[in-house]
């Protein structure tokens, strides 16, 4: 499936993203949600991947994903550093937690420092193994890295990290943009 991409520009075409089966026109990616998300990819033995603590949503993780990590180089790359407090446009460099530069990943333990198996790269036998991790994770979100392209499935909302029980939807693969002259 092809990468998210934005559509308009300065001349006036309108801004929007289609994510799935969901339109956003005059799209701007909202800030300062604690919406949790887990990432992922597809290996030859199973699945790895990370926590995500910030903006796990379609318009944000999901579109920073399907934008800026469509080459599953730079997807191995970033899921090397374990989990995730804020996902950028960018791994970037090692920075100060609470002083970074805007489009850079933070990470708990390359920028903050925690050590210990629990913020480690997770790996899976299978996507049901994956799916149990991010519930019990509180996620709402997961995403998975495969054949060249991001898939999501989602849930309801979860509160305080906590896990209501609720299932996963189906994986769906993100679909492209287009742009509205």
């Amino acid at each position: 499936m092809p990468p998210v991409a934005d559509g308009g520009s300065a001349d006036g075409t309108e801004l929007f993203v289609v994510i799935g089966s969901r339109l956003f026109f005059n799209f701007i990616p909202p800030n300062n949600m604690a919406t949790r998300s887990f990432i992922a990819r597809k290996t030859a033995s199973g699945y790895e991947g990370n926590y995500c603590h910030w903006d796990g949503y379609l318009e944000g993780v999901g579109y920073i994903l399907a934008e800026h990590y469509s080459d599953r180089h730079k997807v191995a790359f970033l899921l090397s550093f374990g989990d995730i407090s804020s996902l950028g446009r960018e791994v970037g460099w090692e920075h100060d937690f609470m002083d970074r530069d805007e489009g850079v990943t933070t990470f708990y333990g390359r920028d903050r420092g925690e050590t210990g198996e629990n913020i480690q790269t997770k790996r899976f036998s299978t996507q049901a193994e994956l799916l149990e991790y991010a519930a019990n994770s509180g996620c709402e979100y997961a995403y998975v890295f495969e054949n060249n392209g991001w898939r999501y499935a989602s849930r309801g909302a979860q509160y305080f990290g906590l896990s209501d029980g609720s299932g996963f939807s189906e994986f769906q693969w993100m679909e492209s943009v287009n742009t509205v002259v």
